[in-house]
């Protein structure tokens, strides 16, 4: 296990001009605001207010669009940072990996509404 770490550690030199440090911030950032997306998109799918309950319908659609506009906003920073850092494979990779995501949930949530029957 040292190995590998030792390996990582020789691969992000600070010689090559790579932060480390704020290259696992931002990959954390962009976990938690992944994690946060799905929860959003998770928690409309699972938890359809009757379309008679207004207030519930709206409360729902605020909450998950809370989650979703944070996310960005936290994707947004990481990767402001990251492009600061100069460290374009971290900012392409993770932001690749983000959007797929996020894209395979999307899809998830479209098929899901369609297998559930109207209230």
């Amino acid at each position: 296990m040292t190995d590998v770490v030792s390996q990582l550690i020789a691969a992000v030199d600070p010689s090559l001009g790579i932060n480390p440090w704020g290259m696992l911030g931002c990959a954390l950032t962009y976990a938690a605001a992944m994690f946060a997306a799905v929860d959003g998109i998770a928690d409309h799918l699972v938890r359809r207010p009757k379309a008679e309950d207004r207030r519930a319908v709206h409360a729902l659609r605020l909450k998950m669009g809370a989650k979703i506009s944070g996310s960005a906003i936290a994707v947004l920073s990481a990767a402001i940072v990251l492009a600061i850092d100069h460290n374009w494979v971290a900012l392409v990779v993770l932001s690749l990996l983000f959007v797929l995501i996020v894209l395979w949930v999307f899809y998830v949530y479209r098929e899901g509404s369609r297998s559930i029957a109207p209230r």
